[in-house]
Parts: C-alpha cells; structure tokens; sequence
C-alpha cells in the first residue's frame, strides 16, 4: 500500500478530503460562521480575535485563517466577516480566489444582519458541496503525503508503545518519499542532544539546539519559572511520568529512525520530503500544535494518547492512536488504532507497519473517530517568544 487516491489541487498538493470551511475573520462573526456550518455539511473554523490587535498577533491570526484555507484538504471557503473588522475580509477573498480556490465571502453589516447572512452562508455551502461532489480521486504516491505525528494525554504506555508504534510508521512514510512532521518542541528538553544527533548535517543539529535554549530562557524570562515546573502536567504525573525528560525520551520516539531534515517555522512550506521539526513553541494544548501541522499543508495525523483525548483537527483527520490496551477498551469511541498491542507482546514493526496501512486506509477516505464525533478543532499557535 504505497499509493492512495486523492483529489489534484491547482498548487500540485493532494487533498484526502473535500472539506469545505466557513472561516470567521472576527470574533463578532463567530456565531454566523457556526450557524451556518451546523445547518450545512461544512466545517467552521472561529477564534477569539480579528479585531484590536497589535500587528504581529493580527498578522499571526491572518496567518493561521489564509493556512486553513490553503490546506490540500479544503475545497472550497466562506469567509464570514462584519465589515470593520482588523482582519481584511476582501483581501482574504482575493487572496484564496487567486489561488484557485472556489470562496465566497459574507459581510453581515453588508447583508442587513445576522439571519440574512445565515441565509446566504447556507445557500454558499450548498452549492459547494454539489460542486465538490463531482471532483473524481486520482491515484497518488505516498510522496504526496505530509503526516503530522504528535502525543498528548500521555501515559507510561506512550513511550513504549504508543510514539514507538508511530516511529515505525515514521520510517514507512519517508521510506516511501513521504514528508512526517514533528513538533511539540516544549516536550523536546532533555533530549534534544538525541534529536541534534539525528540531523542530517551539523548546521541543523546546532539550530536544534540552540532552538530548545532559547526555549528554556523564554520561559524563565517571560514566567519566571524553568519548564521543567509545568511540564510534565498533572494528567502526565497520574499516567505515570514523573519528569521532562522521561516525557521527552518518549516524545522522540515519534522520529522512528531516519534523519532529521531541518526545522521549519508555523506556517512555513516543507522544502522537500523527509522528517522535518516544526517550530512550535506554543503554550498550551495539542490543539496548537496540530492546528500548526494543518498550516504547513499536513493532510493527516497521527495522534497518540495514552490517557485519552477527543482532539480532531478542522482541515484534516487525526488518526488516534493508544499504547494503554485499557484505554483502548474503555475509550473506544474516540481511538482509531491500538497500539498497546505492544505492551501484550505483538512485534512494535508489524504494528507499525498497519499503522502505515490505517494511514494509507484514512487517505483513501476512511472516516476517523474524530471526524465521525465532529470534533473540528483549530487553535491558531501563538508562540511565547
């Protein structure tokens, strides 16, 4: 299984869904974009900003909504925006028009309200779909897929089953001409020599270091306390991770074997296929991380959660997967793949090797326990630095 049937895009990317997004530029409009999204079979994607921001959040906000849209996975788009706004609705509009996306774009000031704009949202999202319909799956290699891989809600499992299982599908990725992206630097310190030692040349092992000490002076300038205060989190503690760097050593087990390629930052295009680390400083939830993936044109994830975690992403499936054999039973409803298989004594390559084929499986347009519970998160990243 090294192919996978996707749709062409304009760019020469390849989308595995045909999503289509109803995006709010402002947080007064968040409550049009969702109603709409709710009345439809479109994805809405909402924040709590847009307006009175400083230049560098407005540009990262901007940033975050023009990636979203961009993403392969994404047909079609309906801004919806108030029309006085921070955020330029019209520029968007014009931006996503000029690389070949189908948009169109709602002003509530300029519909007369609310409901009139809930009205035309539908009538947009309806003809998107009918159109979206009709696009044909081309078969494509797996050099066309970029794959997130990211851990959370993690337990004593997730190091050694869990992000293992994913290292091996890591290898089968890039063996195969793939792109996989790692980032959750904030889960790096303490290993961060293992990963410098796995670039492909000196220069990329030094920025990876010099990465992970800027991250430590960061957050005693900015908290006043070491990262090694708040990571790892209470939820971590009770699943059985008692440090940062017990947590990170599980944390790189997601790189699998190959070479680490360079670092790229959020919102920046893969240069070419391999392993890459993202960039991601972000404080706070999975949700940044991923969403981040999502911003570099990632049209999957795979998501490890020893503990448990409902996350799915708004512009691509996350395929969850488990190390804890319990959690697995127990939480059924959310989990994708069981990878504490491990634990019970299974090979950690076989069960890597159908986690490659689950991947290949969800491209083709199997329907992730995410995606079917709705769970369409997109946290736009916003760095401490």
């Amino acid at each position: 299984m090294h192919s996978f049937d996707g749709y062409q895009r304009s760019d020469g990317s390849v989308g595995i869904r045909n999503y289509i997004l109803v995006v709010s530029t402002v947080q007064c409009a968040n409550n049009v974009a969702i109603r709409i999204a709710e009345k439809t079979n479109a994805v809405s994607i909402t924040h709590d900003f847009g307006c009175m921001e400083f230049e560098e959040n407005s540009n990262r906000t901007e940033l975050g909504l023009i990636k979203a849209c961009e993403n392969p996975n994404v047909y079609g788009v309906i801004l919806v925006g108030l029309g006085c706004e921070q955020i330029d609705a019209n520029k968007m509009y014009d931006y996503i028009k000029g690389i070949n996306k189908p948009v169109y774009k709602i002003l509530i000031q300029e519909e007369g309200g609310p409901k009139q704009a809930i009205a035309k949202g539908i009538e947009y999202a309806n003809k998107l779909e009918k159109e979206s319909i009709k696009e044909q799956r081309g078969t494509f290699g797996v050099d066309k897929l970029i794959v997130g891989v990211q851990c959370g809600g993690s337990d004593w499992t997730t190091a050694l089953a869990g992000n293992t299982v994913i290292g091996a599908m890591t290898d089968l990725i890039v063996k195969n001409g793939g792109t996989v992206l790692m980032s959750e630097v904030v889960g790096f310190p303490g290993s961060e020599h293992v990963v410098a030692s796995r670039a492909v040349n000196k220069e990329v092992g030094i920025a990876i270091l010099d990465m992970v000490t800027e991250l430590r002076e960061d957050y005693i300038k900015q908290y006043g306390q070491t990262i090694e205060e708040v990571n790892p989190t209470p939820g971590n503690k009770a699943g059985g991770i008692t440090t940062l760097v017990e947590k990170s050593m599980g944390n790189i087990k997601k790189m699998g074997s190959v070479p680490v390629q360079g670092i790229i930052q959020v919102g920046d295009k893969v240069p070419h296929p391999g392993l890459w680390v993202l960039d991601c400083r972000a404080q706070g939830p999975d949700s940044f991380v991923t969403t981040a993936f999502a911003m570099a044109g990632a049209q999957i994830t795979a998501f490890s959660t020893g503990r448990g975690s409902p996350l799915g992403n708004a512009v691509m499936p996350l395929v969850k997967i488990t190390g804890n054999p319990k959690t697995y039973k127990s939480l059924n409803g959310i989990m994708d793949f069981n990878a504490g298989r491990v634990i019970l004594g299974e090979n950690i390559d076989i069960v890597g090797e159908e986690l490659y084929k689950k991947i290949i499986e969800v491209a083709n347009g199997a329907i992730t326990k995410s995606e079917d519970n709705m769970n369409f998160d997109y946290t736009i990243p916003r760095d401490i630095r």
